[in-house]
C-alpha cells in the first residue's frame, strides 16, 4: 500500500512538472520580439492557450516617462522594449511597468526594437542603429549611416536588417555591427524590412517594393506603385502584401514576382498591413480598419473610428488591437469587425500594440505605456 502512495505521489509530481513547463512553453511562445510579432511582419500571435482568457480592454497598469512614444514596443524575456522622443530606449517589467534600465542616445527614436540572443537592437534620428545588452542595456556596438533611422530593424541569421533616411539597406553582422553590404535604394527609406526565405522585402518613398537577396543584397525584383511605401510588408503563403500613399493595398506573388491584385481604400496608407485566418487588415487615414480575402483582395469588413489609423493592427486569437488619431486603443472582433472595447488615452497612438500571453501592451504620444488585460 505504501509502495502505491509513493508511485501515486511520483506520477502527481511528474504531471505537475509537466504541466508547469506546457505552460511555459506557452508563455515563452507568446513573446512578441520584433515589430509586427516575427520577421514575415504577420503581426500576429499563435491562438494562445485554453487557460488564456481574451483581452477585455481593462488597465492592468501604466507608465508615464518622459516624452511622446512614437516606438511600438517589443516583448522578450519578461520585459517590454521601445524608444522615445525624449531621445532615451526603456527596458520595463512586463508585470508591473516598473523601469528595469535605460540607455540614452539624446535624440528622437521611433523605430520598434528587434530581441535576439540577448541583443535589442533600434535605430535613432541621430543617424546611427545601436546594439544594447538585453540584459543590462550596456552598449555593445552601434552602426552609423547617412540620415536618420526609422526603421525597425529585423534580425535573421546572425544578420540585422534596416534602411535608413539616407536611401540605403542595410545588412551588418549582429555580432559586431560590421556591414556585410548596403543596397543604394534611390529614396529615403522609412519603412521596416520583412525577411523571409532569403529574400529581404522593403519600400521606398519613390513608391518602390524592393526584394533583395538576403545575402548579397543584389535586386532580385521590385513593384512599383503610385505613392511612397513607409510600412512594413508582410509575407505569408508566398505573398507579399504592402500599403502606399496613394491608398492602395497591394498583393505580390513571389513566385511570379508581380502584383496579382490592388485595393483602394480611399486613403492613404500608413498602417502595415496584418496577414492572418486567410484575411489582410489595415488601418488608412480616413479611419477604417479595412478586412480583406487575401486571395482576392475583395472587401470583406470597414470599421470607421472616426480619425485617421496610422497605428498597426496586432492579432491575439480571434482580437484585433490598434489605436488611432483621436486618442483611442480598440479591440476588434476579427471574424466581424465588431469593436468590443474601446479604451481612450491622452494622445494619439501611432504605434503597433505588443501581444504578451496575458495582456496587451501600447505607446503613446501621451508619453505613456499601458498594459490591457
Amino acid at each position: 500500500m505504501n509502495t502505491f502512495r509513493t508511485i501515486k505521489r511520483t506520477i502527481t509530481a511528474v504531471l505537475a512538472v509537466a504541466i508547469v513547463a506546457l505552460f511555459a512553453g506557452a508563455l515563452a511562445a507568446a513573446e512578441w520580439p520584433t515589430f509586427r510579432a516575427n520577421n514575415r511582419r504577420t503581426g500576429s500571435l499563435a491562438e494562445p492557450s485554453a487557460a488564456t482568457s481574451p483581452i477585455h480592454g481593462t488597465v492592468a497598469w501604466q507608465r508615464s516617462i518622459g516624452d511622446s512614444i512614437q516606438s511600438s514596443p517589443a516583448v522578450d524575456g519578461g520585459r517590454i522594449y521601445f524608444g522615445s522622443n525624449d531621445g532615451t530606449f526603456y527596458a520595463l517589467d512586463e508585470q508591473d511597468g516598473s523601469v528595469i534600465w535605460t540607455f540614452d542616445t539624446g535624440n528622437w527614436i521611433t523605430s520598434s526594437p528587434a530581441v535576439a540572443d540577448g541583443v535589442v537592437i533600434f535605430g535613432c534620428y541621430d543617424t546611427r542603429v545601436y546594439a544594447l545588452d538585453a540584459a543590462t542595456g550596456k552598449l555593445k556596438w552601434q552602426h552609423t549611416t547617412h540620415n536618420m533611422v526609422a526603421s525597425s530593424p529585423a534580425i535573421a541569421n546572425g544578420y540585422v536588417y534596416f534602411g535608413s533616411v539616407d536611401g540605403n539597406v542595410y545588412c551588418v553582422d549582429i555580432r559586431n555591427g560590421w556591414q556585410k553590404w548596403s543596397y543604394k535604394a534611390g529614396r529615403e527609406v522609412y519603412g521596416s524590412p520583412t525577411v523571409s526565405g532569403g529574400v529581404v522585402y522593403i519600400g521606398n518613398h519613390d513608391g518602390k517594393m524592393m526584394a533583395l537577396d538576403a545575402a548579397t543584397g543584389n535586386l532580385k525584383w521590385r513593384a512599383i506603385v503610385g505613392g511612397p511605401v513607409v510600412t512594413a510588408p508582410a509575407v505569408s503563403d508566398g505573398y507579399v502584401y504592402f500599403g502606399s500613399w496613394d491608398g492602395k493595398l497591394y498583393c505580390a506573388e513571389i513566385k511570379n514576382e508581380a502584383v496579382v491584385w490592388e485595393y483602394d481604400s480611399g486613403g492613404s496608407i500608413e498602417s502595415s498591413p496584418l496577414v492572418a485566418n486567410g484575411r489582410v487588415f489595415f488601418g488608412n487615414i480616413l479611419g477604417y480598419m479595412n478586412a480583406l480575402d487575401a486571395k482576392t483582395g475583395n472587401a470583406v469588413w470597414r470599421t470607421p473610428t472616426g480619425q485617421a489609423v496610422v497605428s498597426a493592427p496586432s492579432m491575439r486569437g480571434g482580437q484585433l488591437f490598434f489605436g488611432n488619431n483621436a486618442n483611442n486603443v480598440y479591440g476588434l472582433d476579427a471574424a466581424s469587425g465588431r469593436i468590443q472595447w474601446t479604451i481612450p488615452t491622452r494622445g494619439m497612438v501611432t504605434t503597433s500594440p505588443a501581444v504578451g500571453a496575458n495582456a496587451v501592451y501600447v505607446t503613446g504620444l501621451d508619453a505613456t505605456v499601458t498594459a490591457l488585460r
